[in-house]
């Protein structure tokens, strides 16, 4: 029997998330890790991914459970190791996070895994593409005719 590595001792997600609607930060953060083993397992391998886990623990001092309080960071890393690649990477680890939470992924250019995340787990009264909401005021002026006037 193979040993265990550290996605078999994940708990079942069932047990964590309150609720489709409703995900608690711990939550996101267990789906987000989930997607990041996915993703990076889907496209460089096992071997591979054990390899860019054991690198962030050695020489960034990251733990793969950090990854979602240091994502920023965690982006910067795979565009300085992966060049365009670190990019294509940080989309399909997003592409997974977002079917997770069923929820409908879109491409947009230039943006990191870091921007997706942020995006789909702000609150529901924030503006789709953090552009700030304005409003508009018109004021209608009605000019009688004067040949009208009687």
């Amino acid at each position: 029997m193979p040993p265990m590595n550290r996605q078999d001792t994940l708990p079942p997600i069932a047990n964590i998330l309150p609720g489709a609607s409703e995900l608690s930060t711990k939550g996101t953060d267990l789906l987000l890790v989930e997607s990041i083993d996915q993703g990076l397992c889907d496209l460089l391998g096992r071997r591979a991914r054990e390899t860019i886990y054991d690198y962030l623990e050695r020489r960034c001092y990251m733990s793969r459970d950090e990854i979602p309080g240091r994502l920023e960071e965690f982006c910067g890393i795979l565009q300085a190791n992966f060049g365009k690649g670190g990019l294509t990477i940080q989309k399909t680890i997003a592409k997974r996070f977002y079917s997770r939470l069923e929820k409908r992924f879109i491409d947009y250019p230039g943006y990191t895994l870091a921007d997706y995340v942020k995006n789909v787990t702000k609150p529901a009264n924030a503006s789709a593409l953090d552009l700030p909401i304005t409003t508009t005021t018109i004021t209608t002026y009605f000019v009688s005719n004067p040949g009208n006037e009687g």
